[in-house]
């Protein structure tokens, strides 16, 4: 029998990333962990027609953002403890370091089509963003505004410096273009250099308004538009220019149902200034949100061009990423709906893609699309080798129906275990609004490795359902998405003989751990739970949180302070059911979580404690809300065995 996963496989499985086609040939990035220095890599790669593989870009920790004029590759290098700078590497010669400010990390690169220009963004600050402070005389913070942190940075800059730069190859030349206080998303550039387009919060300086405005830049005029402007309540995450200048095309929403509004695609006329919406009639989200733990460093790019008048995007749907191409005058055609997400793609030819996928019992792996027949060919698997030893746990797809007839989705993964039966985990994803589905999830394959059937759904307020599904859970958390993933728990045993019903566990991270702990405090079924970073308290987290003060007063339908606001938050809490607990619970968050901070477990780990729970509580040191997807490596793998040990010894409910 193959081995499955293992925890400590973390270090050998990759993830693909950032395909970039030219020169017949696709770069990409090849993403790892390295358990020397605990921390992530992040290598360039290449290959040809013949399936030929060579690495372009090795010179640093992290090398990103391949982009091409003729046969050289630009990039960003993280080279030891200096921020990230740009570099080019021409055949056979080294490495070439194209910047040399010590003070500006450069995030972005694009080549133009044309090949005569290469723009880059670049962030410059003296501040240090993680916690604790490192200096041994640190100044005093003064907090001025609303937006003060982030989680996954740490206390935002106070004075910082936003710069978008142009290098020109023939000269050498690199000019900035313009320099501001606020941050930007650089999204494109035209095929001949002459425009750009980026994204940026419309009211910068005003901490309650959100939206997001597409920019489109001309360059030769310095003349900036919003293409966006007649949205009032818009945010866009992506913008592409079409090969002739003449539209743009952009993913986002018009804030109808604030930040958890499903994405569309639309149309811009960069002359007429019209804006036209294309997929008001598509039931998905443009903007794919999938609970996963194994994607790394993804372009964030949404929607490119095939020609002048043909574009290609992907939406999530269902759990599933699908594949659509339109034209200008036309609406968009579906051409894959495979049950796989499609992690980053890139323009080979008018009728080529080049994919980069993920399954759940497949990593990574890059194709070969071809948009006219919708075949394809695989063409770099970079776990091949881990495969030939190694198998993954296989899925099972299933359907059932929630109490109130709301058809829902979930999937089984079955122990590797020779075992007659085998203990279930109900995991729970964070969000709400995001969605399990059809990619590769390397944690529940160890927990399948470890002999625990795995399940897991999309209760309502999951994505990639349509607005309506997502929008069931405002001001209702903890009712029909509960009764949802407690019907998905039953269902799954009832169609699935090897799961042992009398060894039930439930687990879940963020949202995940708020059902946690929600589902502790109104049934006794589990023989064990573990909430990982959870909200406990609405109340408190409303003015500890870096998002809440405005994603709370959304979600639960109600602003702290009005006059049902306290009442809502409360009867929305676990904290209030603290006192019904009897389920053992081991409670996990990093100390340094601006999500929900680590306060949200220490009230709860107080108030069932001191009530004769039994319960224990796990601190991760250096460690943001996103500890178990990109934090220090170590203590990823700890997390699963902490997770296994309190399973194991908890064999059985104590009802």
């Amino acid at each position: 029998m193959s081995q499955g996963v293992s925890a400590e496989d973390l270090f050998k499985l990759k993830a693909l990333s950032q395909p970039v086609a030219a020169n017949d040939h696709i770069y990409y990035v090849e993403n790892g962990v390295d358990q020397v220095s605990n921390g992530y890599t992040a290598t360039i790669k290449a290959v040809d027609a013949l399936g030929a593989v060579q690495t372009i870009g090795t010179n640093g920790t992290l090398n990103l953002q391949p982009a091409t004029v003729g046969d050289d590759v630009y990039y960003t290098a993280t080279v030891g403890q200096a921020k990230p700078q740009l570099y080019r590497v021409s055949k056979g010669q080294e490495p070439e370091c194209l910047t040399k400010n010590a003070n500006e990390a450069v995030n972005t690169v694009i080549a133009a089509a044309s090949g005569q220009t290469v723009y880059f963004k670049t962030t410059e600050t003296a501040e240090q963003p993680k916690l604790p402070s490192p200096q041994d005389f640190p100044a005093t913070r003064h907090v001025t505004r609303l937006i003060n942190k982030a989680d996954g940075y740490g206390w935002l800059p106070q004075d910082v410096t936003y710069r978008l730069r142009r290098f020109t190859p023939a000269t050498g030349m690199v000019e900035q273009l313009f320099a501001q206080g606020y941050d930007f998303d650089l999204t494109s550039v035209s095929a001949d250099g002459q425009a750009v387009t980026y994204i940026s919060d419309e009211q910068p300086l005003n901490d309650r308004n959100f939206n997001r405005a597409v920019n489109y830049l001309d360059v030769t005029t310095g003349e900036t538009v919003s293409l966006t402007g007649s949205l009032k309540q818009g945010r866009f995450t992506d913008a592409t220019i079409s090969p002739d200048g003449r539209h743009v095309a952009l993913v986002g929403d018009d804030g109808a149902f604030g930040r958890h509004t499903v994405a569309d695609l639309f149309m811009a006329d960069t002359i007429s200034g019209d804006l036209e919406r294309l997929t008001g009639d598509l039931d998905a989200d443009l903007v794919p949100d999938f609970a996963g733990d194994f994607e790394q460093h993804a372009s964030g790019k949404l929607v490119r061009w095939l020609d002048a008048n043909h574009y290609v995007f992907t939406a999530a749907y269902h759990g599933r990423s699908q594949l659509y191409s339109g034209q200008i005058n036309g609406q968009p055609k579906l051409l894959n709906d495979d049950a796989r997400q499609i992690i980053d793609f890139a323009v080979m030819d008018a009728q080529t893609l080049a994919l980069v996928v993920s399954y759940q019992d497949l990593p990574s792996e890059l194709v070969r699309f071809s948009l006219t027949v919708g075949a394809e060919e695989p063409l770099v698997n970079p776990n091949a080798a881990y495969e030939s030893t190694h198998e993954y746990a296989h899925p099972h797809r299933f359907d059932f129906q929630a109490t109130d007839g709301q058809q829902l989705e979930g999937w089984y993964l079955p122990a590797r275990t020779t075992a007659p039966k085998q203990p279930v985990l109900l995991y729970v994803h964070g969000g709400p609004h995001a969605n399990y589905g059809e990619t590769f999830f390397y944690e529940f394959q160890v927990h399948a490795s470890r002999g625990f059937g795995v399940v897991f759904f999309n209760p309502r307020g999951s994505t990639s359902y349509g607005q309506a599904f997502e929008n069931n859970v405002i001001g209702h958390y903890g009712a029909d998405d509960y009764q949802d993933v407690i019907t998905g728990l039953d269902a799954a045993l009832a169609k699935y003989p090897r799961l042992d019903a009398t060894r039930q566990y439930i687990a879940g991270g963020s949202y995940g751990g708020f059902m946690t702990l929600w589902a502790i405090g109104h049934t006794t079924r589990f023989a064990a739970a573990i909430a990982q970073r959870p909200v406990t308290n609405w109340i408190s987290l409303f003015g500890t949180s870096d998002i809440g003060f405005y994603f709370e007063p959304e979600e639960l339908d109600a602003d702290l302070f009005s006059k049902e606001g306290l009442a809502s938050y409360w009867q929305q809490s676990p904290l209030a059911y603290a006192e019904q607990v009897t389920t053992p619970v081991r409670l996990l968050h990093g100390e340094w979580d601006m999500r929900c901070p680590i306060g949200q477990s220490e009230e709860y780990f107080t108030a069932i404690k001191r009530n004769g729970v039994e319960a224990d509580f796990i601190r991760y040191p250096q460690s943001f809300h996103g500890v178990s997807r990109d934090g220090l490596p170590s203590l990823r793998v700890q997390r699963i065995d902490d997770m296994t040990a309190w399973f194991v010894a908890h064999p059985s409910a104590r009802n």
